[in-house]
């Protein structure tokens, strides 16, 4: 018992100091603003749920006029703590608990306007009910995932045999969680919604640990959740989660932990076919990390360092340096397994690119020749697959090269490898049709953007506007279901 209660202490000090440190002082004009902003949002929450469906018209600007007041109170609440005498409030923003909360209130934010939007197409129905009309709707591969979750694949006569050329590693979480879920769809919903909040927690200890300046690694958290196509991080597809497998892949290897490397490798490769592209970027750690290991620096005479030195590399590969190697096989292990289930399903372990051929007219070619059928669509004309997939892949392919180019000697340069691979890859496909979802789980990105961003006054803000623009407007071509795939 006594055991116990001073387990229960050391637990509410711990708390206690947690919160100390954040709030380290509060005062009441603060907390009666910040329940005026939300009690504010929710009446904007309620009144967008009661308007005509998808009147971007109307709904944008409502957001910024509800925006520009919540401003107005953040404003507002130091001058008012000045005239009153009051001390003013100050809340430790760089503790990580912070960062996690505001990752928090993000996934929340889009959720809401998904849920508005959602219950505008079926009123009066339950959550269910509404999660499946909204997320089962023409062109989205969330009903191809949940099919494979409840029948794994099979090889019949219906266009369920086509669903092999989905990795099968989302179905399965999705079969786990469905004994305790509703609904197949509430446990795809349920699953991206955890995996996203994972993936910005990963990345931000993945900023600190290789920015130097704290604030620029919380503007990098910024710019990955404000990416023009972040919104596919809550849908019920792979994004989350092979953005948290793909951060914690890197994020390990940088830390020289292999053992959670293969783990997390393995995860990502069946997951998607872009998770074997993880093994450039590891790969160039693990032998960063080898090479530094021989060069023994000593403090004493020269030759008595280059004597060590020598001998140092004349030992060969030692057993770290091979457990190292050794883990890369966890990438092609995973891809391989995935042939495996082609072979055993349909005779063929490469069966799953005769469809993406045949089916949907995609092989792998060259990226020029995305870029220059993308831009011809575009310039053809107004309608709306050029709203939805030509001018939203011209942005972002143009947008990614751009960040690439630029972060190419500014970031750690296995990261740079990684997004040079990645992107020859996902804008390689012949009649590519999701380019800003493909490149929305490059993170790399979001780091290049930070860089960028803290390189002169505005640059920041500049950023941050073009970003939440692009995001609106193919946020808003999303719930409209127009060709955002």
């Amino acid at each position: 018992m006594a055991d116990k209660k001073w387990l229960a202490t050391r637990v509410m000090l711990r708390v206690a100091f947690t919160i100390s440190d954040i709030f380290q002082h509060v005062s009441i004009v603060s907390m009666i603003g910040l329940a005026a902003s939300a009690a504010g949002y929710f009446m904007f929450f309620q009144w967008l749920q009661h308007q005509p469906y998808l009147e971007l018209g109307r709904v944008v600007p409502a957001l910024l006029s509800v925006i520009c007041f919540m401003y107005a109170i953040y404003k507002t609440v130091p001058a008012l703590e000045d005239f009153w005498g009051l001390k003013r409030t100050k809340i430790n923003t760089s503790h990580p608990l912070c960062m996690y909360a505001a990752i928090a209130g993000w996934i929340i934010f889009i959720n809401s306007f998904i849920i508005a939007f959602g219950f505008q197409i079926e009123s009066g129905v339950r959550f269910n009910v509404m999660l499946e009309n909204f997320f089962g709707r023409y062109g989205n591969d969330t009903p191809h995932y949940i099919a494979i979750a409840r029948y794994w694949y099979q090889n019949t006569d219906c266009d369920h045999r086509l669903f092999i050329v989905f990795f099968p590693l989302y179905s399965i979480l999705i079969r786990i969680v469905s004994f305790v879920s509703p609904s197949y769809m509430f446990a795809a919903y349920a699953i991206s919604n955890i995996f996203a909040f994972a993936a910005g927690a990963m990345f931000y200890k993945l900023a600190m640990l290789i920015i130097v300046d704290p604030k620029e690694a919380r503007h990098a958290v910024k710019f990955l959740l404000i990416f023009p196509s972040a919104f596919f991080l809550i849908v019920p597809m792979t994004e989350s989660l092979f953005l948290f497998l793909s951060i914690a892949v890197i994020y390990y290897a940088i830390k020289d932990k292999y053992n959670h490397v293969f783990v997390f490798g393995l995860l990502a490769s069946l997951t998607r076919s872009a998770g074997v592209l993880l093994l450039i970027p590891v790969a160039c750690e693990a032998i960063g990390q080898i090479l530094a290991s021989r060069k023994i620096v000593v403090v004493v005479a020269d030759n008595t360092a280059s004597t060590l030195e020598m001998s140092r590399a004349k030992q060969g590969l030692l057993r770290k340096d091979l457990f190292k190697l050794a883990n890369l096989l966890a990438f092609p292990l995973g891809v391989g397994i995935y042939l495996l289930i082609n072979y055993m399903v349909y005779g063929n372990a490469t069966q799953f690119i005769i469809f993406q051929r045949e089916h949907w007219g995609q092989s792998m070619y060259f990226f020029w020749n995305t870029i220059t059928y993308l831009t011809s669509n575009m310039l053809a004309g107004i309608t709306d697959w050029v709203m939805g997939i030509s001018m939203p892949g011209v942005v972002v392919f143009w947008m990614s090269l751009a960040l690439i180019i630029y972060g190419a000697n500014k970031i750690r340069v296995s990261l740079t490898l990684y997004a040079m691979a990645y992107f020859i890859f996902a804008f390689g496909p012949t009649s590519l049709l999701s380019g800003p979802r493909y490149a929305m789980v490059l993170f790399p990105l979001a780091i290049v953007a930070a860089k960028l961003a803290s390189t002169k006054k505005g640059y920041n803000r500049g950023l941050t506007i073009a970003y939440v623009v692009m995001f609106i407007f193919y946020f808003g071509e999303f719930v409209r279901d127009n060709f955002v795939f």
